[in-house]
Order: structure tokens, then sequence, then C-alpha cells
């Protein structure tokens, strides 16, 4: 392996790491601590948990006793939608700024990976069994299991071809097309490993039958990447390369 594969491996690996820490403090800190200060309430407790998914993050607050429904909804919700936002903004960012350092690239995507699957993923897990914010968002009345699953699965569908699309392009600087898409492939078996870190704490209430969900994003990226990417490089680099009856 060139020296340069293993300085970009390297920095793939800490840059996840480092990133995670940050999608935590964007969901708890700039999510729900920011609206319960805005709206007058008080912060008790903050626990960044470097153990998710097998751990939780939370933090503690004391709200006033003339906070509205709407205040409580915003502040239930204030997580998810803040790491919605911090990485569809740092997608945006990604795909149309066309020269970024490829370190910076890595730990940006990185983290709009992080804060797409802890707002989606929580949306999505949530609807198949309610728990935390939604479980609260669904108490309110303003989500129900079933939109709270096809919220989550719509975004993160739309992350999904965005993250994939970085991904890929970053890959290329160091690999060649094909490992590139191959890694990509290969990316995405993050989820169900993902998930299973989950199942090994029983308190967090999931049935092993959602491990086969989490294969889905793998296997259409095998097909996008093999039937679609590199067939049509292949095709533009012979496009006289026709077969003819």
């Amino acid at each position: 392996m060139s020296q340069k594969r293993k300085i970009f491996l390297s920095v793939f690996v800490v840059a996840a790491l480092a990133a995670k820490i940050v999608a935590e403090f964007t969901h708890e800190i700039l999510g729900h601590g920011s609206l319960v200060l805005l709206f007058g309430g008080e912060i008790t407790s903050i626990y960044i948990s470097v153990l998710w998914p097998y751990d939780v993050s939370y933090i503690g607050w004391i709200l006033p006793s003339d906070v509205t429904t709407a205040q409580l909804v915003l502040i239930y919700a204030g997580g998810i939608l803040a790491c919605m936002f911090a990485s569809f903004v740092t997608q945006t960012f990604l795909l149309l700024k066309k020269k970024v350092q490829w370190h910076y690239v890595v730990l940006f995507f990185w983290f709009a990976f992080w804060t797409l699957v802890n707002s989606t993923g929580y949306l999505i897990i949530g609807g198949l069994s309610p728990f935390g914010d939604v479980n609260e968002l669904i108490v309110l009345g303003v989500l129900t299991k079933f939109l709270s699953f096809a919220l989550g699965l719509i975004f993160f569908s739309i992350g999904f071809i965005g993250l994939s699309w970085i991904l890929r392009k970053t890959l290329l600087e160091v690999f060649s097309a094909e490992r590139a898409s191959l890694g990509v492939i290969l990316f995405w078996l993050i989820l169900p490993a993902l998930v299973m870190v989950m199942l090994a704490n029983p308190e967090r209430n999931l049935q092993a039958s959602y491990i086969p969900l989490t294969f889905i994003p793998t296997v259409l990226s095998l097909f996008i990447e093999y039937f679609l990417v590199l067939s049509k490089q292949k095709a533009n680099k012979n496009p006289d390369n026709i077969t003819k009856k």
C-alpha cells in the first residue's frame, strides 16, 4: 500500500471518531440546549457518549411553568432538526464546492454522515419502536409511527445519494474507479454494524429482525456503482465499442 493511501485511511478513521463527537454535540447542545435556553429554561446536565450507538447521549433541563406545547415540540424536535439541517448543508457545500482539500472533505463527509444517521436513524427506528424524542413527539401529537418512519426513510434516501457521490469522488483521489466504487459499497455496511451494536444493549428494545433492512443501502449501492456508475464510465471510454448485428 502506498504512503498516500496509508495517510488517507488513517485520516479517514480519525475523522470518523472526531466527527461523531461533534455530531453528538450538534444534536444535544445546538439542537435541544439552545432551544431550552431560548424559551427560558435551564440546562441541568449534559452527557456526550463516546460509545454511541451502544450508549446514548442526553441533556437534562428544567423548563418554566408557562412553557407552551409548541415550544415543547420545538425542543424535542430540535436535535433531529439540527442534525438534519447540518447534514444537508454540509452535503450541499461538498457537492457544489469544486476545490476542497481532501482531508477537509473527509472530515465534513463524516460529519454529514453522522448527523444524517443521527436524525434519520432516530426517525426510522423511532417509527418502528418509539423511544426518546420521537416518542415524546408522538405523545404531543405531531408525529405518528408511520410518519416518523416515512420521513426518516425519505430524508435518508436523499442523503444516501449525496453521500455516496461525495465518498466516491473523494476515494478517486487515491484509488482507481473500480476500487472507489467498491469502497462506497463496503462503506454502507457500517449501518448493519451500528444496529448490531445497538442490539447488544438490552435497554434499546430493538428486534434482530430489523437487521436485514440495514443491508438495503449496501445492495442499492452495489447496483448503482456497478450497473450505473462503472458501466457508464466504460461506455464513455469506449464510445465506438458498439456491437453490430
